[in-house]
């Protein structure tokens, strides 16, 4: 889904790209953005040993983790592939869009069977399709439903460390698809959704901005800001933002992208069964043990004592919504990685499945 997508650009096409850029993205003088070399780089054999200082200065940095959230769709040598968050959601929408079409047809099909007739009540049902059609269209849709239907199925972001390059692929409305310099790249490690907060309050007041902060929690994402390429350029060319990871990720994932990008694959943790994403579409079970039930199996297995009352009442509780989420993805397309960009160095990689591909090393193929 594309809702932190959908929501920047409304904020763009109502305040214009600099204030959407302060107020939704949260990037403006009073944000701390990380660069590509803030984090805790091997130490070689030549080198000598960090002071004490320094030490201090390390630990005030995450640790590359992923933490048991599914993350990841491939991991190799070359690249790793991420996606956004709150893919979790899309179930909801697709129930408010079955319950809109319930009531909508109710009137609908009063306006069929008496408006022969001309009298009050054929006036008060077309009244109600035009308000719920209204509600639907106006409220719903642009910023809940559009995001998850009819549209790309996921952002897929290939971090590629031979190239130096992200890969970027989302629907034209959300940004498009984009090649990114990964040098350039600034991160917000601790992005929340302005919430009922206005541009103003956030601008002016430093208690607002704290709060913020602090509603982060488990609202909090990753966000990926590069800068125009000239500041003075009143159009802002190779300006781009992206949300990457799940709901909650942060300065660790952050430090787990850097790491890969600037040590490669041995330097970061190996993503375990719990981290992967599954490419392409899910069937209900698969969405029901990779997305609804994966919390529950993970806390059981770090308690080590089988499966515990609370996953068997996740279960019971959510088994029946599994089909529509299944059903709602096939409203969306898969987006595909253009071959002329060659983001996969020349090994083809599948696209579907979950878990790790082979082969995890190959020569670069132009």
């Amino acid at each position: 889904m594309f809702l932190s997508e959908n929501g920047y650009q409304n904020e763009r096409r109502s305040l214009g790209a600099s204030k959407a850029l302060a107020y939704y993205a949260d990037v403006n003088q009073h944000t701390r953005l990380y660069g590509i070399h803030e984090g805790m780089a091997p130490r070689r054999e030549s080198e000598p040993k960090p002071t004490r200082k320094e030490k201090i200065e390390q630990q005030k940095l995450a640790q590359p983790q992923l933490y048991g959230m599914r993350t990841l769709f491939d991991f190799n040598e070359h690249f790793i592939e991420l996606s956004n968050a709150e893919e979790e959601k899309r179930s909801l929408g697709f129930m408010l869009l079955l319950l809109g079409a319930l009531i909508l047809s109710v009137p609908i099909f009063g306006v069929a069977t008496h408006f022969l007739r001309h009298g009050v009540l054929d006036w008060v049902l077309c009244l109600m399709v035009i308000g719920v059609f209204a509600l639907e269209y106006f409220f719903l849709w642009p910023h809940f439903l559009a995001p998850a239907f009819l549209t790309g199925l996921r952002a897929r972001y290939r971090f590629n460390r031979t190239t130096r390059k992200v890969y970027a692929l989302r629907p034209e409305k959300y940004g498009g698809n984009v090649v990114l310099d990964w040098d350039r790249v600034q991160a917000h490690v601790r992005w929340a959704p302005p919430k009922s907060w206005t541009a103003e309050q956030l601008a002016t007041s430093e208690l607002a901005r704290e709060e913020r902060l602090r509603s982060a929690g488990l609202d909090s994402n990753l966000l990926l800001y590069w800068p125009p390429l000239d500041a003075s350029d009143p159009e802002r060319k190779g300006e781009d933002v992206l949300w990457v990871g799940p709901t909650g990720s942060g300065e660790a994932l952050w430090q787990y992208i850097r790491t890969f990008m600037e040590d490669g694959m041995d330097a970061v943790p190996k993503p375990s069964e719990h981290e992967w994403l599954r490419k392409g579409f899910s069937g209900p079970g698969e969405h029901l043990e990779e997305t609804v039930m994966h919390g529950s199996h993970m806390r059981d297995d770090i308690i080590g004592k089988g499966t515990s009352g609370a996953t068997f009442t996740n279960y019971a509780t959510n088994f029946l919504w599994a089909p529509l989420h299944s059903l709602a993805e096939r409203l969306c397309y898969w987006p595909t990685f253009p071959e002329e960009w060659n983001s996969d160095c020349g090994q083809k990689r599948r696209e579907s499945g979950i878990g790790p591909e082979e082969p995890l090393r190959w020569n670069c193929k132009p």
